[in-house]
């Protein structure tokens, strides 16, 4: 399953990150793609933002995906992962 990136650029914009405006943009945007997918939250180097804007990311994305990693595409760290069902083996 291949990583698909959240464009949490796009939702940030340049500049600075004011809660409100980033509330209702990250509310407002489009999760459908990104259901049931393998999702990408991407560090953002470019500019400093601060810790909630990726905290309320994985909040609203976790629910939706059905795996959440955090970094680079290189190496990715998982931070959620929906349960597998063993069709093999129900119980399990």
């Amino acid at each position: 399953m291949s990583l698909i990136k959240f464009p949490l650029d796009e939702i940030v914009g340049n500049g600075i990150v004011r809660e409100s405006e980033f509330r209702t943009k990250l509310n407002t945007f489009d999760l459908e793609p990104y259901r049931d997918a393998a999702v990408l939250i991407p560090w953002l180097h470019k500019q400093e933002v601060p810790l909630w804007v990726y905290m309320m990311t994985v909040a609203k994305l976790t629910p939706i995906a059905a795996v959440l990693s955090f970094g680079e595409p290189c190496s990715p760290v998982t931070l959620s992962q929906r349960t597998r069902i063993n069709h093999a083996n129900p119980s399990k």
